[in-house]
């Protein structure tokens, strides 16, 4: 029994390091991930979109300064002072969302008084849906102040009362999908590469040679992708949560999802090694497989956004399993019982890609 543990043990480094060691499964298992990562967390693709106002104060009195001052302290504006020759230049090149111009006497006041000056809004149709959004801003910016001064209706006629809510962002629907597509290129990649090569090289055959057996080389190479794939999530969960990720769910449930995705994509990454001869084989199938998974089962955008036929299709993948699996658990804190539908589809894929694997594999 110590024997055999030993030899599994000693093939199961040899396997750690000719993962590390090969630079096309680290890269497409880790590092684009990472890169992927670290790309949409810096840009914050999911923050709201601010919005250009140029501002022409030809009235320069107290009100029209104040009035200034407030829109540019409104959040989602940038407002930018200006002459009005300049100001309608850059909105019509599309650099502003909208122009507002204090007309010269301007007054904060309503307008039933004598005298009464509105405001001017300049839009354009190189930005129409941001200027309709700005003119809506900033006539409730106006009305506000003017209620606040003591000129508009002494009650508001909509009693706004703020619900506590948790403030998810795109990074946090992003990281799980993130976490799934890892968990899929380093099942996919790392096998399909590395096995081929072993065929290739006759290594393989050489290594049966040996007093080993198929049976300890194949529980050295799944348990130490299993290892790495554990290793990768948590250093890529570590990094979203850098981001501001909240981690609602159990860790715990998070590392069994990512071995039990894991088992499917190596069983489909044994498939794909079992039947390809050289890797120029190997590399359009793996690429068959993930692409469209990664776009097409949530990873950078929720599906229901693509049109409902799409949505059924895809709803049956086994990264679209994962990534709502990890989603529910992540952001909402689900527990196994609310993703037993998720975990009884990666079991499914996972006999499925066995029984195929078993079928295609090869060891020569």
């Amino acid at each position: 029994m110590a024997r055999r543990f030993e030899i599994v043990w000693h093939l199961f480094v040899a396997s750690g390091k000719m993962f590390i060691r090969d630079r096309s499964a680290v890269f497409f298992s880790l590092l684009i991930p990472l890169l992927i990562m670290l790309i949409f967390g810096v840009l914050n693709f999911g923050a709201a979109a601010e919005l250009d106002v140029g501002v022409v104060d030809e009235a320069d009195t107290a009100s029209s300064q104040t009035m200034g001052d407030i829109l540019a302290d409104t959040p989602g504006l940038v407002v930018t002072a200006g002459s009005a020759e300049d100001e309608l230049a850059a909105l019509a090149e599309g650099d502003r969302a909208l122009v507002v111009v204090f007309p010269p006497g301007w007054e904060l006041a309503p307008p039933t008084a004598p005298g009464y000056l509105p405001l001017t809004a300049y839009t354009s149709d190189a930005q129409a849906a941001a200027g309709q959004t700005a003119l809506l801003i900033a006539n409730a910016v106006v009305a506000q102040a003017l209620v606040a001064g003591g000129g508009g209706s002494p009650a508001p006629l909509v009693v706004v009362e703020e619900v506590a809510g948790r403030n998810l962002g795109y990074i946090d629907f992003l990281v799980p999908g993130i976490l799934g597509m890892t968990i899929m290129q380093l099942g996919l990649f790392s096998v399909a590469f590395g096995f081929v090569q072993l065929k290739r090289t006759g290594t393989l055959r050489r290594l049966f040679a040996t007093p080993t057996s198929p049976g300890y080389f194949l529980t050295a190479q799944v348990s130490s992708r299993l290892i790495i794939a554990i290793v990768q999530v948590l250093i890529l969960l570590g990094i979203g949560l850098w981001f501001g990720v909240q981690l609602v769910g159990s860790l715990a449930i998070v590392l069994g999802l990512s071995l039990l995705g894991s088992a499917v994509f190596l069983a489909m990454g044994f498939g794909v090694a079992g039947w390809a001869r050289t890797e120029n084989q190997a590399a359009p199938v793996a690429n068959l497989l993930s692409l469209p998974m990664m776009f097409l089962s949530g990873t950078f955008f929720p599906r229901e956004v693509m049109p409902e036929f799409l949505q059924t299709i895809t709803r049956f993948l086994p990264l679209t399993y994962l990534n709502d699996a990890l989603r529910a658990v992540i952001n909402d804190g689900a527990g196994w019982d609310v993703i037993g539908t998720d975990v009884l589809g990666l079991v499914v894929w996972a006999i499925i890609t066995f029984v195929i694997a078993t079928r295609l594999f090869r060891w020569e």
